[in-house]
């Protein structure tokens, strides 16, 4: 078996590679082109936790069966110091069941969740958006970031406080890494309406910001709620857009930004207009005009991982990177 840290996989794939990634996976769901089960969730009654089991089988050229099995314990950095996302991801030659590798699924996620918002700012946002309000200052918040400079012409990004003392740190190595202007801001209403590009990545359970708020043009990313009691989102957001998901299945069952809106008569379902899949296919139209406000609602999908941590795999065995081990000792 093949283990790659988290410092292996941080140079194994670049995020425009992560993207295309995603994209695929995407597709191959909506074509049905993989088995993608619901997701297993154990809550616990420690500080909000739960266990997270993810499989997902891949039937492309090498068929692989891949798995994520995380913890997400949302309040880890305050209490422990610890990232509130751990885990691995776990690889199986699908032919015959073997185990072939294990990686760091703290990096993965991160990197396949910003490449999931890459992917529908390809499709949902206008080509020449190049302000960012963000919401979130960890993982998620920086692939984030770094996907929408991949794909636009970003030169600013307004970066809201929550008073968290990563958020210094944050805007100085991110503006320098990515050549952009990020400021810190404690005025989410000024940083929302001078937006082109909405993204919330937090662990909030209420809206960060006002739907009234959101200019005509802009395009909303919201990855940080995967519960159906959480959102980022207020209903007058989700009203005023057109609305589009990695899948409605778990969207209804997870996605408190839409159902809670539906909940209170504000929208139905109907609201969606289609899954991620669909627009890529081109059977449904993305954005359509420059006017109209779009929002991408993302709970997570294991096809994402798989993907991603199948790509980053195949790169790592062509380049010999990681270290080889056996189950019943070293190799």
């Amino acid at each position: 078996m093949l283990l790659l840290s988290r410092d292996n996989l941080k140079n194994l794939l670049s995020m425009r590679e992560a993207i295309d990634l995603v994209e695929k996976g995407f597709l191959w769901l909506h074509q049905k082109k993989v088995l993608m089960p619901p997701r297993s969730v154990i809550p616990t009654p420690f500080h909000g936790g739960s266990l997270l089991m993810m499989p997902v089988l891949i039937e492309d050229r090498k068929k692989f069966l891949v798995t994520k099995v995380i913890t997400v314990y949302p309040y880890n950095q305050q209490l422990f110091g610890y990232p509130a996302l751990q885990g691995i991801n776990l690889i199986f030659e699908a032919e015959n069941g073997t185990p072939v590798a294990i990686l760091d699924a703290h990096f993965l996620t991160a990197q396949r969740t910003g490449a999931a918002g890459g992917v529908a700012l390809r499709y949902l946002a206008r080509k020449e958006a190049d302000t960012v309000a963000l919401f979130g200052a960890g993982p998620q918040a920086r692939t984030q970031l770094e996907a929408a400079c991949t794909v636009l012409p970003v030169k600013k990004c307004y970066l809201v406080s929550f008073g968290d003392p990563r958020e210094k740190a944050f805007a100085l190595e991110m503006g320098t890494r990515l050549g952009i202007e990020v400021l810190v801001t404690g005025d989410a209403e000024s940083a929302v309406s001078r937006a082109d590009v909405v993204i919330t990545a937090t662990n909030s359970r209420e809206p960060v910001f006002k739907g009234e708020w959101l200019r005509p043009g802009t395009h909303v990313t919201a990855i940080g709620s995967f519960q159906p009691e959480v959102r980022e989102l207020d209903s007058e957001t989700i009203r005023k857009s057109r609305v589009f998901v990695d899948n409605l299945e778990a969207a209804r069952e997870e996605a408190g930004d839409i159902i809670i809106p539906v909940k209170e008569g504000v929208i139905t379902w109907d609201k969606v207009e289609a899954e991620l899949g669909e627009v890529i296919a081109g059977e449904k139209p993305g954005r359509q005009n420059a006017d109209e406000i779009t929002v991408f609602k993302s709970v997570g999908l294991a096809i994402q991982d798989a993907v991603v941590a199948v790509g980053a795999y195949l790169k790592a065995e062509e380049n010999r990177v990681g270290r080889n081990f056996l189950l019943g000792g070293e190799q």
